[in-house]
């Protein structure tokens, strides 16, 4: 899932979001959607909206890895759920002036909102290409375990593993490659509080805790809802 970043700085006893408010933004309005790019492979007995905005949580623990889809990228490059999440992260951006250099006005949400689409279509994009190169099913997959401890804890390490046609989880080369290179390249574009080395790899440190975070949703969503998801 194409999934965003969050980035807070504290400053003089206040909180200010910076451009990447969104992934805060996706999983307080939209965690009851809880995207996953195997959207189009959700049981038939699930209704048409489920389908429409991806909400079927994980893959099946038992399900046999396999390279994403063309369509299952398309879903997480600009699908129904990245569509609404970026323009309600865009709209707190605008709120919280954030980057400042951009301002307010239309014209300012609307950079922050391209700027969010566009940071999100490198990353999906990205680790599409390296998860087809490489052998890697980047989907999360639902935990084996019984226990919510065990089952946190899996969350936590898919953020940074992947599972290979032949069964083995192992770390992620095109997830890693996805959030680097998203981060690198958004900020040729960006203003001057979003260059360098240090600004790239802060985001790329909270945009894997918030992808952490979405697949803690994706984990025990099923349960709330009282859906298979073995």
């Amino acid at each position: 899932m194409a999934i965003a970043v969050v980035r807070l700085h504290t400053t003089a006893g206040a909180v200010q979001s910076s451009r990447h408010v969104r992934t805060l933004s996706l999983l307080l309005a939209l965690a009851p959607l809880a995207f996953s790019q195997s959207a189009l492979n959700s049981a038939p007995n699930h209704d048409v909206i489920d389908t429409f905005l991806g909400f079927v949580g994980p893959v099946p623990a038992n399900e046999q890895p396999r390279p994403e889809k063309f369509r299952e990228y398309l879903m997480a490059m600009g699908g129904p759920v990245p569509l609404i999440g970026e323009a309600f992260g865009a709209g707190i951006g605008q709120w919280s002036n954030a980057p400042k250099e951009w301002g307010q006005g239309w014209g300012a949400y609307g950079k922050r909102y391209g700027s969010n689409l566009a940071y999100n279509a490198i990353r999906q994009t990205i680790t599409y290409g390296g998860g087809l190169a490489l052998g890697e099913d980047t989907r999360y997959f639902a935990s084996r375990e019984s226990g919510w401890k065990a089952r946190v804890k899996h969350a936590l390490l898919s953020t940074f593993t992947a599972r290979t046609s032949d069964g083995v989880t192992r770390f992620s080369v095109a997830n890693t490659a996805g959030v680097l290179g998203a981060g690198a390249i958004s900020s040729v574009w960006g203003p001057p509080s979003w260059k360098g080395p240090g600004n790239i790899a802060q985001n790329a440190g909270i945009s894997f805790a918030s992808t952490a975070a979405t697949n803690v949703v994706r984990e025990f969503l099923p349960d709330i809802l009282h859906r298979s998801k073995r």
